[in-house]
């Protein structure tokens, strides 16, 4: 490695009592000692702050108030704050930061804070900032290919630097050209980066890169240079050769190329003397391991090593290597900090190259060790001083021992010999050593020898000894931060120490918390394992409130409950303690054991049923919610609220009940057929608990046929697999020869398995893309039956399990066609492999190098069962940045683990008779990154991996213990797994027959009973009765302890394990009973009695459902018992001490604490037709009594099918549920069905089938009549007979023809021998041309008149005609609010857009009452919309349901929303402060590489919310007034000053900024929807507010001309133009209007107004039409006509700017489809592939794909549970079409699929599909449509 920069020394200064020629004289700490504690002092970062802790207590005084600047004052000054941290600290807190290599002098006035004499009244000290420095270092040059390279590096600095500033210190040419330096860290500031030079193009000779850093613009006083040759590509040669003095030494040798994956280095490198090297390649490095030499040998690189690309290394290379000594350090061996009393404890440690190690022991105090323990573990050392005082040192003479000191040995220190430990104190023991114990080589080193000294600080003066300031305050001396590693310099030795924690005593102590706050203690003797009686037990809050105490009884057990959760156990006996920190990361992992299930919140349980599977947007839903609160009870009347959610997590619905009955509440909640399909949920608050249950909204339509569809096999693999298929119709006549299909689709599923539930068993490195088979394809038989069969014939491209989906679908004759759904899994592989990687630190879970890393494997069969499998491959890979960078993290569908070079590791492993097998890994520093860890299972083939991040010490954040080794998890068995109450449960678990078991049986509330069982040699029994309070379930928690002192069986000292088991009540059943007629008839009323099998009590409710809709999700009723007695998680938390014991085996459990479980218990629109009105009938809640019944009338809807009737009951008192229903058909002696498409368009002539069922003999004949309303027409006759010979079905034709917009109704009637039934459809006809607007322009001068001629033009009916009159110019305000608000898309941006401008209509145009109401309406559902895309953290997401804010549309709706809550609008509740909150975060983090407009606008909209964030101001006005900003950002910076008051400021900022210079350059950003006249309207906002009246008119006229033309303008800029014109014509006034009008010579109408006027009810003629206008003012009035209407269909025209779009259509096997004439019933899909066309990204593309009304949209979403088309950010699906959104990359395409089915006769309108980027005028295309036919 090169090291480059200049020297640069960092002088350290000891400021008590320093040498300053300063004139303030400094106060000694001493002197202040009795009234300030601790204090900042010495060197420190210039990002700090500086406290100051005093003895006593402020007075007054609470955490985090703001005190006068008086009371700590600094010099130099410095913007800041001095803040009360808390009642004892003060802190200093700089605006920003303080200078580097500055001296600070504080003054503290004490005397204002206390009572203190004159002399103690001001207390002064100073600090120095450490002064900046940093090095560059340049490491390995490393390939992506032949043609490109990078070079890694690293650059460390003195003090904190900023991520943005560290990417700037380096710059880097290549022949002349600049190449990016990256980062490759995420934080945005440190002292320690990992850069990468990228892009290194290679060229057919060495080319060099020139490399400098320079410091100087930021301050630094660093720089230099350094040239780096980049090998031509036909130069394969060696770049650089380093040397690494690990413990296993090894050489690293960078070649220019990669080196041929699999080429034999022996031979090719040697090292003089070494006869066996072992090699490793990674990219273009080889390292070479050497074992252990110390003089120089000669290191031979031959030539004939060949790179991958077939080049040869053509010249041999020597070179002479010399290791240099391992530099002295110390190390712990020892683990744990409670010390028993058992014999032979030693204190172990090993050193290297030291002659001599000093021990310190510090004493923290018992009165003060639950104060260190709030903010330290046993065996941590934050704030010792508060807590402790050192008692004793002592120096250990090493060199005496003769042993070789220059390698690494172990030493033990027996304690007893330095102090003797008082019960209930911890002591901790500090290793460490000084640069005269070295034993490193240096030139000049002459030291005395070493003497081996005990010091007894306890013995020594109070006064004179000094040795708290002189032990806690380290001394400065000179310190050379650049020879800081050098052991031959001091600055190497400085805080060169290794600690640990003691605390000498034998009380084993196990505590379980249960979620009532009910502890269980047990207590027992570590030594011996015999339980502790009569031990004190006190239980401590965080703040050391005692809360509760208690003893132990005779089995050293104690039960107390809590009324709020503890932190601290303290148990004592004899004067002995120990001591349990209760915080959550410390309880004892359950991860490795199956804990999952339903958790209970705060005792209660809950239960939320809805009465179907899914609904339809427009549908009412009946949810219900049972309560069991028999362990909390609640008072009567608790509310209980209902949450209803989108599928983006924005809330649509609230509401709460008080007046359940028996704890059982209904919630009635309407939808709209607007809203958003995919998946939804349904929140339940009560009790503090919550309870969820997700919900399905989709544009389904009921089943008219019940299908039954199913396969022999549980499990799929690849086996032939059959299948039955049978159709009836609802009302159960047989659904004879009708055509039918099956198909099944192959999914990926998360692969897991109850053996191993912390594993991963699923292959990141294959994506499996599982196509439609289809499997049956043919008519049913005449008993509605058909059969199927197919073998899977599954690649190995899974990933691990997969979910077989059936779809199939049944038409009828007349083209409709009913579905069915359902999944089976399917198992690809024979058996599978996981890994269980080790857990890292707990910021980013990274591991760290030059450490063993234990991974487990795992091997099951197909059904989850472990078995043996042996030569299991294991291999690591390191992963390259070039294919992962610009991905997600865990993308790694694209690395090919057969061709990848950086294979790092390998190994072969077998598991054993239980499934298990483990390997280590240790990674050697300096490597460092992320890591592929991959295992192949031979035998079956599958495959699994995990990624690791792995990186150096420094780097990692605080440790978290590892999960259950095999050697700490006990294993245990019970005789079986259910059990009844009443029975006995035979345990057994595996002892060495000494020690004992704590046994406790635990659920999810806390634990029911415990007890010890004495371990016997071999195996030990014991029974276990099986009672009530263990049911659903219950968890056998064991923790075998074995005697300290005996450890000759290497067992832990602890071992512990979990086991569940099922338990069953039976009378917690309950068996209701309906009683109704076996067939119901349509229109009619019918009696349903429900009752109790038993004659229990119960609460119930009844609902009545089409089984058509029932059977869309083959809904079952709802069964509560099967909720309420699910299996429950683990509820239980437990803590012990044993893993802190010394001397015993050290086995880790992992500290985390959530338990797993699978499942948590379920705790102004225009009029459309209701095209599918759903048969629901919901009732309930009812009570009936013990041994009474219930009969409810109802009334029968006109339907005809079958209707599934459910009750749903509990009875809370005894805890008992159960569940009924009855499926009953629903038809009469002759009954009618019709069908027709969901959605039809003018011009279309569409087949109407009618299905006539003749259900009796008598009926021989049947009239069948049809009537339309004036939407449409029948074509031929309306009248038909059709004839039977028999019960049957027949089908009778009509046809209509659409003839405009509207709702269309169809009424069918059918008689026959005095039977009579009727069907009615109900549907929408509507065009989908967009509205066209044209408008005229005119100015009537004064006095005047003028006469406007104008034609009405597209669909009759559509036309309309508005005046806007102004005695302004025209902005077009009409027309482009028209454009908003009909805008199709949904977006945050669009939403606010379109209700932006309606805020300021009544401020410039004098408009009808009417007119206002519908704009406040408009207004406040935009307001109520917006809210649902605020996240969490206070933005706002571009689409509701996105993870990630967006930075634009957070302060585009805050400036809405502040600006309508000055219109008198009320905003969300908790808006406000969560936006502030979100705002001012994202102002303080912008940094200079970030949009400049974004953080101008942001400020802005804060001051508007009169919540200014005046520093992140100020600093962006720094940037303003170097030149750094840009001129749009510059204004609205200076708009936010003006609403803050300060115009002067304001003023100032815009003074050099010339509007007509700066036109053409107006800065427009993508990033942010921007254009030239957006920003120009936003600087027209900001003249406004500065009263610059005659700039404001220069941009009020460029923006008036621009809006009145045809200018293409996004929704972005057409609304951000008119509120902007809308304040200025507010601005400069209106002079009024008064004028005469008539149309078409009819009656004179006058027009008197102060304001401008829409007049919008003008009633125009077909054809032509003239408006005759009078001007009676002295003014110039401005007309627009605006005409209005529909272009008809096909009229529309094909457009193409920058894109292309092409529809194809395929059947699914991929051959093309004529979609002109399509047979009825044909599957077929749909093809869209649009092209970008362009060099550039377009963002925010909108694609609407509308289909022909005969057509189907096949929902794969709802029927698979997954979309066809990835990539997008937004897909929603509807009845007559998809919308898609998302971005295009340059010059590339994207596809879309859709699957459809031709399903309804008759001749239909394919509309042109259309695509648009939303915010760029270039990029749009539309395709002309074609109309299609329907044929049988």
């Amino acid at each position: 490695m090169k090291y480059f920069s200049v020297v640069l020394v960092l002088v350290m200064l000891i400021f008590n009592g320093c040498k300053d020629d300063s004139s303030v004289a400094l106060n000694n700490i001493q002197k202040f000692k009795d009234y300030i504690f601790e204090v900042t002092t010495g060197i420190v970062p210039t990002k700090t702050d500086i406290k100051v802790v005093l003895i006593n207590p402020m007075k007054d005084i609470s955490s985090e108030v703001e005190l006068d600047k008086s009371i700590l004052k600094v010099s130099p000054k410095v913007p800041g704050k001095v803040v009360a941290l808390n009642n004892r600290t003060i802190a200093f807190i700089p605006e920003n930061k303080f200078e580097s290599d500055t001296r600070y002098t504080f003054k503290l006035d004490l005397g204002a804070l206390q009572d203190v004499s004159s002399e103690y009244e001001h207390f002064v000290f100073d600090v120095k900032t450490i002064k900046q420095d940093f090095q560059v270092v340049i490491n390995n040059l490393e390939s992506y290919s032949r043609d490109w390279q990078y070079l890694n590096g690293t650059l460390r600095s003195s003090d904190i630097v900023l991520k943005a500033v560290a990417e700037k210190l380096i710059t880097v040419k290549h022949k002349g050209k600049a190449l990016p330096v990256k980062i490759l860290d995420e934080r945005l500031e440190g002292n320690y980066f990992k850069f990468k030079i990228d892009s290194i193009r290679r060229y057919e000779k060495d080319s060099y890169l020139e490399i400098e850093w320079d410091g100087s613009d930021y301050d630094i006083d660093t720089e230099g240079d350094y040239t780096f040759n980049i090998p031509g590509k036909n130069n394969f040669e060696v770049v650089d050769i380093n040397v690494f003095d690990e413990k296993n030494k090894y050489l690293e040798i960078n070649f220019s190329d990669p080196i041929k994956k699999n080429f034999n280095l022996d031979g090719f490198i040697t090292v003089e003397g070494k006869n066996h090297l072992s090699f490793s390649i990674i990219n273009n490095v080889v390292r070479v391991y050497v074992g252990h030499f110390d003089e120089t040998k000669t290191l031979t690189i031959n030539s004939g090593i060949t790179n991958e690309y077939g080049y040869k290394l053509k010249r041999s290379l020597t070179k002479e290597i010399t290791f240099e000594e391992i530099k002295p350090n110390v190390k712990l061996l020892q683990n744990g900090t409670i010390l028993p009393t058992s014999e032979n404890l030693k204190f172990n440690f090993e050193t290297v190259n030291l002659k001599a190690v000093d021990v310190t022991i510090i004493k923290i105090f018992e009165d003060n060790v639950l104060q260190f323990l709030q903010n330290n573990n046993l065996r941590d050392s934050t704030e010792l001083l508060r807590v402790a005082r050192p008692i004793a040192k002592k120096t250990i003479n090493l060199a005496k021992y003769k042993t070789d000191l220059s390698n690494w040995k172990s030493y033990s220190v027996d304690l007893k010999n330095i102090i003797n430990p008082d019960p209930g104190a911890i002591y901790r023991v500090e290793l460490s050593f000084k640069r005269s114990y070295s034993n490193y080589q240096c030139a000049n080193d002459d030291y005395d020898e070493i003497e081996e000294t005990v010091i007894n600080y306890d013995q020594e003066a109070a006064e004179s000894s000094n040795w708290d300031n002189s032990y806690y305050n380290e001394g400065y001396d000179e310190y050379n931060w650049r020879a800081s590693d050098n052991p031959c310099e001091p600055a190497y030795y400085r805080n060169k120490k290794v600690s640990t924690n003691l605390l000498a005593s034998n009380i084993g102590v196990i505590v379980k918390q249960g979620v009532d706050n009910s502890y269980f203690i047990a207590v027992s003797d570590i030594i011996t394992t015999n339980p502790i009686s009569d031990a004190e037990v006190k239980f401590y809050n965080y703040q050391q409130q005692l809360l509760g105490k208690q003893k132990t009884d005779s089995e050293g057990l104690s039960v107390i409950p809590m009324s709020s959760k503890a932190y601290f156990v303290v148990v004592t006996k004899n004067k002995v303690s120990t001591y349990v920190k209760l915080n959550d990361g410390n309880a004892l992992s359950v991860s490795k054991f199956d804990v999952s299930g339903a958790e209970t919140k705060r005792g209660l349980k809950g239960f939320i049923y809805g009465e179907r599977g899914v609904w339809r947007p427009g549908d009412t839903l009946h949810l219900s919610f049972m309560l069991n609160d028999s362990k909390n009870k609640l008072p009567e009347n608790h509310p209980v609220k209902l949450e209803v959610f989108e599928p983006s997590g924005a809330l649509y619905f609230s509401e709460i009940k008080t007046d359940g009955l028996n704890n059982f509440h209904k919630f009635t909640v309407t939808t709209h057929s607007s809203d958003f399909t995919g998946s939804w949920m349904a929140k339940v608050s009560v009790g503090g608990a919550v309870f969820t249950k997700k919900l399905r909204l989709e544009f389904i339509k009921p089943n008219r046929l019940k299908i039954k569809t199913s396969t022999l096999n549980k499990l799929i693999t690849n086996k032939k697999v059959h299948g039955d298929l049978e159709a009836l119709w609802l009302h159960g006549a047989i659904a004879k020869n009708l055509q039918a299909d099956v198909t099944v689709t192959f999914s990926p599923v998360k692969t897991s398995f109850k053996a191993f539930p912390s594993y991963k068993f699923d292959d990141p490195t294959k994506v499996f893309s599982g196509n439609e088979k289809l499997v049956f394809n043919s008519y049913l038989d005449s008993e509605g039956k058909g059969q199927f069969s197919f073998k899977p014939n599954i690649s190995r491209t899974a990933p691990g399990l997969l979910k077989a989906t059936f779809v199939s679908k049944v038409y009828e004759e007349g083209g409709d066609f009913s579905t069915d759904a359902f999944s089976v899994n399917c198992s690809p592989y024979a058996s599978y492999v996981g890994i269980l990687t080790p857990k890292g630190d707990a910021a980013r879970n990274m591991l760290l190098t030059d450490t063993k890393h234990k991974f487990e494997v795992a091997t099951v069969d197909a059904y989850g069962k472990p078995i043996a499998i042996k030569d299991v491959k294991v291999k690591i890979f390191k992963v390259n940045h070039n294919w992962w960078w610009n991905e997600d993290e865990d993308n790694l569908s694209s690395f090919d683990t057969s061709t990848n070079h950086e294979e790092t590791f390998s190994t072969t492993v077998s598991t054993d008779s239980k499934g298990k097998a483990t390997f280590e890994f240790e990674l050697k520093y300096p490597e460092w990154g992320r890591y592929l860890v991959y295992v192949f299972n031979n035998e079956s083939g599958h495959s699994t991996g995990k990624m690791v991040f792995i990186d150096w010490p420094g780097w990692a954040g605080k440790a978290r213990k590892g999960d259950p080794s095999a050697a700490t998890m006990l294993t245990f068995s019970t005789d079986k797994t259910d059990y009844k109450v009443g029975e006995k449960a035979l345990i057994t678990f595996p002892s060495s027959g000494s020690g004992r078991a704590l046994v406790s049986i635990e659920n999810g509330s806390g634990v029911i009973k415990s007890l010890w069982v004495k371990a016997k040699k071999g195996d030990t029994k014991f029974e276990l009765p099986i009672t009530e309070d263990m049911s659903p379930n219950v968890y056998i928690n064991m923790s075998l302890l074995q005697n300290h002192n005996n450890t000759k069986n290497d067992l832990p000292i602890r071992m512990f394990g979990l086991k569940g088991i099922h338990v069953e009540n039976p009378e917690t059943r309950l068996e209701p009973e309906i009683s109704m007629p076996k067939v119901l008839a349509p229109e009619t009323e019918v009696a349903i009695k429900v009752s109790e099998a038993n004659g229990v009590a119960m609460t119930y409710s009844i609902a009545i459902v089409d089984e058509g809709l029932l059977d869309l999700t083959r809904f079952k009723t709802p069964n509560p018992w099967d909720i309420f007695y699910q299996k429950e998680a683990l509820g239980v938390k437990t803590w012990d001490i044993y893993d802190d014991v010394i001397g015993a085996f050290g086995g880790k459990i992992n500290q985390v604490f959530s338990i797993g479980g699978d499942d948590m218990l379920h705790a102004s629109k225009n009029k459309k037709a209701n095209r599918f009105k759903p048969v629901v009938i919901y009732k309930g809640p009812f009570k009936i009594e013990a041994n009474k019944s219930r009969t409810h009338k109802i009334k029968i809807p006109k339907y005809i099918g079958a209707v599934k009737t459910m009750v749903v009951a509990h009875n809370p008192e005894i805890q008992a549920y159960g569940h009924a229903e009855k499926s009953t058909p629903v038809r009469k002696p002759i009954m009618v069905l019709a069908s027709m498409a969901r959605k039809v368009v003018p011009g279309e002539k569409v087949r109407v089938p009618v299905t006539v069922f003749a259900m009796e003999n008598k009926i021989k004949s049947a009239n069948v009549s049809i009537k339309v309303n004036d939407v449409f027409k029948v074509i031929g006759r309306s009248t038909k007979t059709l004839y039977f010979s028999g019960p049957d079905e027949k089908i009778a034709y009509f046809d209509v023809e659409v003839l405009k917009d509207g709702i269309g109704e169809i009424d069918v009637n059918v008689s026959g021998h005095g039977e009579k039934a009727s069907y009615s459809l109900e549907l929408n006809a509507f065009n989908p041309n967009p509205k066209t607007i044209e408008t005229t322009e005119s100015v009537i001068q004064a006095k005047a008149s003028q006469t406007m001629s104008f034609e009405t033009f597209g669909v009759a009916g559509t036309n309309a005609a508005k005046l806007e009159l102004s005695a302004f110019p025209s902005i077009d305000f009409t027309s482009r609010l028209a454009y908003l608000i009909a805008y199709p898309h949904g977006c945050v941006e669009q939403t606010t857009s379109a209700a932006f401008p309606q805020l300021f209509i009544n401020d410039i145009f004098k408009i009808s009452e009417a007119k206002q109401d519908e704009t406040q309406k408009n207004i406040q559902v935009a307001i109520d919309k917006l809210a649902k895309f605020q996240k969490s953290n206070g933005g706002f997401s571009y689409w509701q349901g996105q993870s990630y804010t967006n930075d634009w549309a957070t302060s585009y709706v805050g400036h809405f929303f502040f600006e309508a809550e000055k219109k008198g609008y009320v905003l969300p509740l908790d808006f406000e402060k969560r936006w502030i909150d979100y705002q001012k975060k994202e102002a303080k983090r912008w940094s200079e590489s970030d949009n400049q407009l974004a953080q101008a606008y942001r400020l802005y909209t804060l001051a508007l919310a009169k919540e200014a964030d005046k520093s992140s101001m100020n600093r962006f006005r720094e940037l303003a007034i170097q030149g750094g900003l840009n001129d749009v950002a510059k204004l609205r910076l200076a708009a936010a000053y003006a609403l803050s008051g300060k115009h002067s400021v304001a003023k100032e900022l815009i003074r050099d900024f010339d509007i007509h210079e700066a036109l053409d350059n107006i800065e427009v950003s993508t990033h942010n929807y921007g254009s030239k006249q957006r920003n120009l309207a936003m600087i027209l906002e900001t003249y406004i507010l500065l009263n610059e009246s005659l700039e404001a008119k220069t941009i009020a006229d460029i923006l008036a001309s621009d809006l009145t033309s045809n200018q293409y303008m996004s929704t972005q800029t057409t609304s951000y133009c008119l509120l902007a014109m809308s304040k200025y014509a507010t601005h400069v006034g209106n002079k009024g209007i008064d004028l005469v009008y008539s149309l078409n010579g009819k009656k004179r109408q006058s027009v008197n107004a102060d304001k401008a006027l829409i007049i919008d009810d003008i009633q125009v003629n077909s054809g032509a039409n003239s408006i005759k206008i009078e001007n009676k003012n002295d003014n110039l009035i401005y007309v627009r006509l605006i005409n209005e209407g529909i272009l008809p269909i096909g009229s529309e025209k094909t457009i193409e700017k920058n894109m292309t779009v092409n529809l194809a259509f395929t059947d699914k096997s991929g051959q093309r489809v004529d979609v002109s004439n399509l047979s009825q019933g044909t599957n077929f899909v749909a093809h869209i592939v649009l092209g970008n066309h362009t060099g550039s990204k377009v963002k925010d593309v909108a694609l609407k794909a509308l289909f022909p009304s005969g057509w189907e949209i096949v929902n794969s979403r709802f029927n698979t549970g997954s979309s066809l088309n990835s990539s997008i950010t937004h897909e929603d699906i509807r009845d007559d079409r998809v919308n898609f959104y998302f971005d295009m990359a340059p010059g590339r395409e994207k596809s879309f699929k859709v699957l459809l089915n031709a399903s309804y006769l008759g001749s239909f309108y394919l509309p042109g599909i259309q695509a648009e980027a939303m915010y760029d005028q270039d990029y749009f295309v539309r395709d002309q449509g074609q109309w299609v036919e329907v044929t049988k």
